[in-house]
């Protein structure tokens, strides 16, 4: 009976080390694809190269309620120290780009792009800013165009192991934002962690969860600290 037991144990991992050998062979023979893809772009700065894509994604799919990408008008205030009155336009706009990837309540999400800023002259009383009590900066309300990250809670997302643990697996989503799924959250799903190969793996399947495998979640929480996100995910599945 002790023999059978040892005999379905190296069953179990010889069964999950193929597993492994055949995700590295598929991650193997798509990686060429991707550098030689990337070889075609020009050297930008890796952040815009990612927001860009992620606003030419977003065109076609904003309209998907799942979509946690939304493209829309608003109506901000921008506030201007006196000495950036030389150019009110260049100082709003360097003043947006200090919101780039910071999350926003204003705006309703991370913002990702911008365009088409222009002063909001009626509530501006003509083209002029405002100054509020004994404050020194100048108010502009401005309009623009702004593409955010929304990931509201309920959303399905899909990201890429970046780190497995006993209390968790970190996620990566979308190459930008940081997620986590719980060792409680996994176990619910079927998962069990396998002390003796320090890894995760789906009960029925068989399947380990290893760095690098795509895995789809629902958002559960999402935690902000100083413009930064962090969110928490339930209901893991691995994408094949």
């Amino acid at each position: 009976m002790f023999k059978h037991n040892e005999e379905t144990k190296e069953e179990k991992k010889r069964r999950k080390q193929e597993k492994k050998e055949k995700k590295k062979r598929k991650r193997e023979s798509i990686e060429p694809i991707a550098a030689a893809s990337s070889n075609n772009h020009d050297n930008h700065d890796q952040t815009e190269n990612k927001v860009r894509r992620l606003d030419d994604d977003s065109q076609t799919n904003t309209s998907n309620a799942q979509i946690p990408f939304q493209k829309k008008v608003v109506s901000i205030m921008i506030s201007l120290l006196p000495s950036a009155m030389g150019n009110v336009q260049k100082s709003i706009h360097t003043s947006m780009q200090a919101m780039l990837l910071k999350y926003s309540d204003s705006l309703g999400g991370v913002l990702l792009s911008f365009d088409n800023i222009q002063l909001d002259e009626k509530k501006n009383d003509g083209c002029y800013g405002n100054i509020l009590n004994e404050m020194p900066h100048m108010h502009f309300f401005i309009t623009c165009n702004v593409l955010v990250f929304n990931p509201s809670i309920g959303k399905s997302l899909t990201g890429v192991v970046n780190e497995t643990f006993p209390s968790h697996v970190g996620v990566l989503v979308h190459e930008l934002f940081n997620a986590m799924i719980s060792a409680e959250f996994l176990r619910e799903s079927g998962f069990t962690f396998e002390a003796d190969l320090n890894e995760w793996s789906k009960d029925d399947t068989m399947t380990p969860v290893a760095i690098g495998d795509s895995i789809k979640f629902t958002v559960e929480k999402m935690h902000e600290c100083n413009g930064l996100i962090s969110l928490e995910g339930k209901e893991p599945v691995i994408v094949e």
